[in-house]
């Protein structure tokens, strides 16, 4: 939380109100920005929510909308909210609190993909109109699909009936996680952290497993409580890995498998021993199903925490972790500081190695060749990460260490050209030839505006003759009239106007007419008219 906004760019996640579930902090200004592929949209669907109400969300709020200063809704107070499915591929979301009463704040899942799809992963959802969302969504109570697909039908599980036979008295009643009907269990299976009932009867009054384990080898392996059976519901357990050693210790969960209905369940890593929300590297919950997941830390002390709420529980997850540049005993180095590769890693057409060590001197291939996985064909290194499909599987442009010259090393290991390197186009795939690029106007919008300039430029040059032509025309017409007016006013100007008729009677030049009236030039005349009738 503060100014910057937290950049996203994971294909799915969760994300928590600071201090989750404790309560969050007041006053508080948090945001996430999420950008997906182009062509994808993003939908939010919230979990848990708890955020202090009032008028129009006034005090504390969460608002989300696809602009940084526009909100599509804003939230508050106990209620979970409606899920988000955006139109564009990004979205911001807001958190803010105030000075006053805080509550225990939110969790929400998002995940990513396109609009449409003819079909979806093992583990996911299709929903009616094309969309697929994870499976755990369907049946939750929320339309995520957009169609209400997903919670129609939804099968609910049948309570058991006044006609149900009793148990004995050293067995108990139990929906049967295997045949999905009630049955009765022996007394001996509760508690025994294997869970045996689908609602999970047999398991969630039982002393919940809470532990701290401290490992300080350089390399080891660690699972959830019970693995690879269903963890026990309320599982809370942490796991201090402290190699004595500054060098980065690298994790990897080789299997994962969480529950995700009720509070969720979630394993979070820190960099360091210390539970420092400031140095999370990551939150992986039941949309981290697809392991292998790998994190590093930035020295040799790791926390791993699991949680698991008492609402349903999964297979749990498989770890190891290792010192970087230590291998393990069953793998062979690379030289130097270049990790290690196994036994089966050799000679399969991918490189484990940036080296390639692990692909030299391979028995399908000549000196100096490496071979194309699956395929049987051969390439040089000149042909290693050029952006070139050289093998029909494109082996030889995937884990590229390094980018042969001309191309653009991405920071997921792929090769693009440098050409486009800030075309603002992501081609690495991650984004990341467009990181730290200076703010250029692409060149379409300079063409646009050229010949937008030039058009107009063409205008105000038509428009700038005709204006001349017209004032020359006007000019020559008003030259012309003022010419032959100033004749005649001239003409006029030099003749004296002649004297009226009453005023040449009054002065005896001409004899009076009878009713005409008869006054000097300084005097008004009255004109009398005699009517006569015949």
């Amino acid at each position: 939380c503060g100014d910057v906004p937290q950049q996203i760019r994971a294909p799915s996640g969760v994300i928590t109100s600071p201090g989750w579930p404790l309560g969050y902090p007041a006053m508080m200004n948090c945001s996430w920005y999420i950008r997906a592929n182009p062509g994808e949209i993003i939908t939010i669907s919230f979990k848990d929510f708890d955020v202090q109400g009032s008028h129009q969300c006034s005090s504390d709020w969460l608002t989300v909308g696809a602009y940084k200063s526009i909100e599509d809704y804003r939230a508050c107070g106990p209620s979970i909210p409606k899920p988000y499915i955006s139109s564009q591929n990004h979205i911001w979301i807001k958190f803010h609190t105030d000075d006053s009463v805080t509550g225990k704040g939110f969790r929400l899942s998002y995940v990513t993909g396109k609009p449409e799809e003819p079909s979806c992963d093992w583990y996911q959802f299709h929903c009616a109109n094309g969309k697929c969302i994870p499976d755990t969504w369907k049946c939750n109570t929320l339309d995520e699909c957009g169609d209400n697909s997903d919670e129609e039908p939804c099968e609910r599980a049948i309570p058991p009936t006044a006609f149900f036979q009793p148990c004995d008295y050293d067995q108990f009643q139990c929906l049967s996680r295997y045949t999905r009907i009630y049955t009765c269990l022996p007394e001996s299976l509760k508690c025994d952290r294997n869970i045996d009932c689908l609602d999970l009867e047999d398991e969630i009054d039982c002393d919940i497993p809470s532990y701290v384990e401290k490992l300080k080898n350089f390399f080891g392996a660690f699972s959830s409580p019970n693995y690879p059976d269903y963890y026990p519901p309320g599982s809370n357990c942490t796991w201090l890995i402290d190699t004595g050693d500054r060098r980065k210790v690298i994790l990897r969960f080789t299997d994962f498998k969480l529950d995700g209905t009720g509070y969720g369940d979630y394993v979070k890593v820190y960099d360091g021993l210390e539970e420092n929300p400031r140095r999370l590297l990551r939150v992986l919950t039941a949309f981290d199903t697809r392991a292998p997941v790998t994190l590093v830390s930035s020295s040799g002390q790791i926390r791993v925490h699991f949680f698991a709420d008492k609402v349903n529980a999964a297979r749990g997850f498989n770890a190891t972790y290792q010192v970087d540049g230590f291998c393990l005993p069953w793998e062979i180095p690379c030289g130097g500081n270049w990790g290690c590769y196994t036994e089966q890693q050799r000679c399969d057409g991918y490189w484990h190695c940036p080296n390639g060590r692990d692909e030299t001197n391979c028995t399908l291939c000549q000196k100096d060749e490496f071979p194309c996985s699956r395929n049987g064909v051969c390439y040089p290194r000149s042909d290693r990460c050029n952006y070139q499909n050289h093998c029909p599987n494109g082996s030889d442009e995937k884990n590229c260490f390094v980018c042969q010259p001309g191309n653009f090393h991405c920071k997921n290991n792929r090769c693009v050209f440098e050409s486009w390197v800030c075309d603002s186009q992501d081609d690495c795939g991650d984004g990341s030839d467009e990181e730290n690029c200076p703010v250029i106007v692409p060149t379409r919008v300079i063409t646009a505006a050229v010949i937008g300039s030039l058009i107009c430029g063409l205008l105000l040059v038509i428009a700038l003759g005709c204006t001349c032509k017209l004032y020359s025309l006007r000019m020559f017409e008003r030259r012309s009239f003022e010419t032959q007016l100033s004749r005649v006013e001239a003409e006029l100007l030099r003749r004296e106007a002649p004297p009226s008729y009453g005023q040449l009677i009054a002065q005896g030049l001409i004899p009076p007419v009878e009713d005409f009236p008869v006054c000097s030039a300084s005097q008004v005349c009255k004109i009398k008219f005699t009517i006569r009738y015949f």
